[in-house]
């Protein structure tokens, strides 16, 4: 039997940005993904970007919030990472959700990835729509400008091991971000162990190029063109899902694992307006316009509604089957 594309990698394949996202996903990642944490035990869940001074945008924290609570239904104990800049934001969108507000902030200094990691022992590590650090050490948008300055290193998390990494003891300019003093990406063997704590599993959501997670696809995205190869970051993951909107892949997860389980994990389009606006509400914008309004990508609320009850839609059919039925076959 032939089965057709995946419904939740066509939903999630859409470009509205056009971003050429289709040049470095990979189809099934967000049920890769799923599957790697249908059994997590505790996760942290890395969320936050800041486009200006106290201007977090919109992308990122309904994500993490709502995979976030599915992974708690599923068993895990979750807790959510960020800086000061977007905690108003993550705790916003959780109180939107009736959640739990477990967030931390990235403690930084020399050992804040090492002492946070030694404390909550995560099995799991997730990223969604974080600024990963490129080649050069900086912190870059889609622009190419350095937001460094407004965003805390906090993707250490994803490259820190039991000794310490190169690349990692770097300090900041008044502006930018000093070059990494590194021969190349850390490699995964150095990253397998902290301190006799098992490596967690890490997963990476983004939508550009530059966060945490697109170093594993850094050469796809270098070829696509300048900008791309210069704000590419060099932090890769185990399971990376791509996405025309980072909030999305993080639905697109919970819809895989919704299936996988046969539970209702994912929101309602009503939530995810309710998410939008109570984060702008907390202070953030989108991240393309710089508009304090409900949009999300220069996309509004409606938009992300119809995707959410989509990805719900996906949940529950499954695949979309390319042969006909004639011999009773079922997905």
């Amino acid at each position: 039997m032939t089965r057709g594309p995946d419904l939740v990698d066509q939903i999630l394949a859409l470009d509205p940005g056009h971003r050429d996202i289709a040049a470095f996903s990979t189809p099934g990642a967000a049920l890769s993904a799923a599957r790697a944490l249908r059994a997590a035990r505790r996760v942290l869940i890395v969320t936050g970007f800041t486009v200006e001074p106290d201007m977090p945008e919109t992308d990122g924290p309904p994500g993490a919030a709502v995979l976030g609570r599915a992974l708690r239904r599923l068993g895990a104990r979750v807790t959510y990472v960020t800086d000061a800049t977007n905690v108003p934001l993550v705790e916003a969108a959780l109180k939107t959700l009736d959640e739990p507000s477990a967030v931390v902030v990235y403690p930084g200094g020399v050992d804040g990835a090492r002492r946070l990691l030694a404390s909550e022992k995560p099995t799991h590590l997730v990223a969604i729509e974080r600024p990963g650090r490129n080649r050069a050490g900086d912190y870059l948008n889609m622009r190419g400008d350095s937001v460094a300055a407004w965003n805390a290193p906090i993707d250490e998390l994803f490259l820190c091991s039991g000794d310490r990494e190169h690349g990692l003891d770097r300090g900041w300019p008044e502006k930018g971000a000093a070059r990494l003093r590194t021969h190349g990406q850390p490699t995964r063997r150095s990253a397998t162990r902290l301190r006799g704590v098992t490596r967690p599993v890490t997963v990476g959501i983004g939508d550009g190029g530059n966060e945490i997670g697109m170093g594993a696809v850094r050469a796809k995205i270098a070829r696509l063109d300048a900008l791309r190869a210069r704000i590419a970051t060099v932090v890769p993951v185990d399971h990376l899902v791509v996405a025309g909107v980072s909030n999305w892949g993080g639905y697109g997860i919970v819809a895989a694992l919704a299936r996988l389980t046969g539970k209702d994990l994912l929101h309602t389009p009503e939530i995810e307006r309710r998410l939008i606006e109570a984060c702008v509400a907390a202070g953030a914008c989108d991240g393309v316009t710089r508009r304090r309004e409900p949009t999300v990508d220069s996309l509004g609320s409606d938009t992300h509604a119809a995707v959410v009850d989509l990805l719900r839609l996906a949940s529950r059919s499954g695949i979309m089957v390319g042969e006909t039925l004639r011999r009773g076959t079922r997905p």
